[in-house]
């Protein structure tokens, strides 16, 4: 028992340490600066990644494509909401550096990129306050907006992948 905890410790250690690392490389796998862009640039990562996997994982509770579990499609409906009033967060002016994805149009529109983001953030938070009430059931039809409002911010405001 003592050593299956000292392995448990040592692979958490090991797993927190190489996430550490990885927060400081670009997806290409240049290293991102410490600049205050270079900051903006890792919030957005992980902000937009943890919003990425709680709508998926939303998205396939309304859709069927993965087993409803109530409790965890109230969670994280709820966390999708707080997210999304986050995003804007990241982006301090003219934060594109290597590997973001960001697109210059993004500060020379800024009232128009702000709405997106709060029409994302009311999307996410329609979803949440159904969730709360009613469950999958009742907030499984306001899933489809929040991808929308996703799509909306995206097309003009984001790079897109070579090849994609």
């Amino acid at each position: 028992m003592k050593a299956m905890s000292r392995t448990s410790a040592l692979l958490g250690a090991t797993l927190a340490l190489s996430l550490i690392a990885g927060c400081s490389q670009a997806p290409s796998g240049g290293a991102v600066d410490d600049s205050p862009e270079g900051a903006a640039f890792q919030y957005r990562q992980g902000l937009m990644r943890a919003i990425a996997w709680k709508t998926g994982q939303i998205r396939g509770m309304a859709q069927g494509e993965i087993p409803v579990d109530e409790a965890v499609f109230r969670k994280y409906a709820a966390d999708l909401a707080v997210l999304a009033g986050m995003t804007t967060e990241g982006f301090i002016p003219d934060s594109i550096v290597a590997g973001s994805a960001s697109l210059p149009e993004i500060w020379s529109n800024w009232s128009d990129f702000e709405q997106k983001a709060r029409d994302f953030q009311n999307a996410a938070q329609q979803v949440a306050d159904a969730a709360q009430s009613g469950g999958v059931q009742a907030a499984s039809g306001l899933v489809q907006a929040v991808g929308q409002s996703c799509g909306a911010c995206h097309r003009p405001y984001r790079r897109r992948a070579e090849g994609g």
